[in-house]
Formats: C-alpha cells, sequence, structure tokens
C-alpha cells in the first residue's frame, strides 16, 4: 500500500536531525526492524539471510548518500529521498523500548520538512496492508492511500 500526502511549509522538527555517525549495527538493526511486515521477511521461500542482506544494502545507501534522519540516542530513523517534487520515505523505524512515545510521528513530520525544504510538493510512503500501526500513523499525519498493490514471488521449481 503507498499513502501520499500534499506537504506545504511543514514545521521542523528540532529533535530529528541527519544522522552523521559511521554506519553502525544499531542503525542496521532498525533498518531490520522496519522490515517486521515486509514480504521479504515474511515469506518463508526465500533464501535465509536475503531479507538482511537487502536491508543491509539498502539503509547503506540510504547512509551514504546522507539521506537517513534520526531521533536522540537513535531511538528512530527514516530514510527518504526526493526526485523532481516527489519524495519517498524508505524505511521508518522506532527502536522496540521507545515505540508508543511520539517518535513515529516526529520522524515523519521530520522527513516531510526535509525532503520540502529540497523542493518536494508531495511525499509518498509504502508498507504491506498488515502492518496497521503503520497505516494509523499514516493516516493521522494525513496521508491518503494512492496505491494498493499485490506483489506476487513467483518460483521456478529446480
Amino acid at each position: 500500500m503507498t499513502f501520499e500526502k500534499q506537504i506545504n511549509n511543514p514545521a521542523e522538527i528540532p529533535e530529528i536531525m541527519p544522522y552523521q555517525r559511521l554506519l553502525s549495527k544499531e542503525l542496521q538493526g532498525l533498518a531490520f526492524e522496519s522490515g517486521a511486515y515486509s514480504r521479504y521477511k515474511l515469506d518463508t521461500r526465500l533464501v535465509q539471510g536475503e531479507f538482511e542482506k537487502l536491508y543491509r544494502i539498502w539503509i547503506k545507501k540510504a547512509w551514504e548518500s546522507n539521506l537517513v534522519l534520526e531521533a536522540p540516542d537513535l531511538q528512530g530513523m527514516v530514510t527518504y529521498s526526493v526526485e523532481d517534487k516527489a519524495a519517498k520515505v524508505g524505511l521508518i523505524a522506532v527502536s522496540k523500548q521507545s515505540q508508543g512515545k511520539g517518535w513515529g510521528k516526529k520522524l515523519m513530520k521530520a522527513a516531510e520538512a526535509k525532503t520540502f525544504s529540497l523542493g518536494a510538493k508531495t511525499i509518498e510512503v509504502s508498507t504491506q496492508e498488515s502492518n496497521i500501526p503503520a497505516c494509523k500513523l499514516y493516516e493521522s499525519l494525513g496521508y491518503k492511500l494512492a496505491e494498493k498493490t499485490f506483489v506476487y514471488h513467483w518460483y521456478s521449481e529446480k
């Protein structure tokens, strides 16, 4: 499912800052946490370790491009990108011990502010339909369902 929102002069969230440290196990751990509902994690036919490999690459590319924002003490993180006037949230996660404290909303609002400052007029974020907490978060922030896509994995017999 993809949610989308128009962004118009959002307020900056001072607690959320660019991640400017080394690519750490903690940051990678949050990347894995962001994929808790991922089809790559839940598909039992994928080779063991493929989910982690994919998410390691994903967070590394965002980190190399300086496209990661973090909550204090790495309680959470969000990755983003901007192409033309459209922004995308790639990964978003809040550590288990920090969930329910508003960090998800702050991270999303910070991503909106950062991407708006880079020229974005819209922002989108994708998740799995089964990720009810994420869907509720995005809807509470004014995101609307823009697209519902069904993705199937095809496996050939060896």
